[in-house]
């Protein structure tokens, strides 16, 4: 068991995790279980399981699991056949029962076991006792999430209030658009840390830092989510200046919101899209970070839209911005010379807040 580590609930005088927590296996592993198995994981959309049978697997943590639609609701389950432990479901498509690809144990969509191959001769086999294992689902507009333990709160408890703020923005009306993955040799809390504040904006993200009214920067913490504030520049005057713009905002588009919902899901929203981000751990020093974007109205394909396009190459210009720096902090944690840092109480307080949480969870 890890020694736990100290916190101080005031940023003014708090330091920063000890380096250990983002390079120790023995972290990583103790992050699994109290932490991701017991959080509400952002596994897939909407129109992945829209008619019956409608199906996809996931991964969190360790764990398989498989979603499916049974024809009036969406069920979750782990992928794991009770039998000898066999697949129960790979990849998506369509099926009307789930057929464990080792020795053919087959269950209906609401997890009982219909068919047992040759269990004739076993004693006292009773096949009610062999149902599926479920998982908790649940759907914020197009976002499907679940989650391992069926004794956490539900979605809703987690999220509250996002859901009112976003209403006029309709997140229940936006499509799926296209989905970029990236691997990054980093812990993923190095990678979260970086996303909760802006003070890194004017040296890692120069164009950015220019798109953005960095004095009217702020986060806004919640229970479990923050809400960063970004207010874009006003354009200049000049036309040849305003046409430099990435983001242009129009009549009521002043401000892009980022919202952060603990531990690693990240919904950015703006001008009628939305961007998610969800930080996977792979290892202690390796993360999966997977970008899809969304929108009210999609277009048919994006590469040929010049709109989309250029939001898609910044994006992406952004992220190896963010990749190099978080991968050489990454590197510097293992350094003899440091252990804990200062927080920055105008610009980190999201990170401050973060780290609460993970004080709450793992101690």
């Amino acid at each position: 068991m890890p020694i736990p580590f100290p916190f101080d609930p005031d940023i003014t005088r708090a330091e920063t995790l000890p380096a250990r927590l983002y390079v120790d296996p023995v972290w990583h592993a103790l992050e699994r279980e109290r932490i991701f198995a017991r959080t509400w994981q952002l596994v897939g959309h909407t129109a992945q399981v829209q008619a019956k049978g409608d199906f996809f697997t996931a991964e969190i943590g360790d764990e398989s699991i498989v979603i499916l639609h049974d024809g009036l609701a969406l069920r979750g389950f782990h992928n794991v056949c009770l039998h000898r432990a066999g697949p129960v479901a790979s990849g998506c498509g369509r099926r009307q029962t789930l057929q464990c690809r080792y020795h053919g144990w087959t269950y209906a969509l609401d997890g009982t076991l219909t068919a047992a191959p040759e269990m004739d001769g076993a004693e006292r086999f009773d096949p009610r006792a062999f149902r599926l294992q479920p998982v908790q689902v649940a759907h914020f507009g197009p976002l499907v999430f679940a989650c391992l333990d069926l004794k956490a709160p539900p979605l809703t408890h987690f999220l509250d209030g996002i859901a009112e703020r976003t209403a006029s923005l309709a997140p229940e009306h936006m499509r799926w658009v296209l989905r970029r993955d990236y691997e990054v040799a980093c812990n993923w809390k190095v990678y979260v840390d970086n996303f909760l504040e802006g003070y890194h904006l004017p040296v890692v993200h120069p164009q950015l830092y220019k798109e953005l009214d960095y004095d009217a920067y702020r986060v806004e913490p919640h229970r479990y989510w923050s809400l960063q504030h970004a207010p874009l520049r006003p354009l200049p005057p000049d036309p040849a200046r305003a046409a430099e713009r990435r983001y242009v905002p129009g009549d009521g588009d002043t401000a892009a919101q980022y919202y952060w919902c603990f531990p690693n899901v990240m919904l950015n929203i703006y001008f009628g899209q939305m961007q998610t981000n969800a930080i996977i751990p792979l290892g202690p020093d390796r993360t999966r970070t997977i970008f899809e974007w969304y929108a009210t109205e999609p277009p048919v394909e994006w590469q040929a839209d010049d709109g989309w396009r250029r939001l898609v190459e910044f994006s992406d210009a952004i992220q190896r911005e963010d990749i190099e720096i978080v991968e050489a902090v990454q590197r510097n944690l293992r350094s003899r010379v440091y252990d804990r840092g200062r927080y920055a109480p105008k610009r980190e307080n999201g990170v401050h807040h973060f780290h609460a949480l993970l004080h709450e969870f793992l101690s």
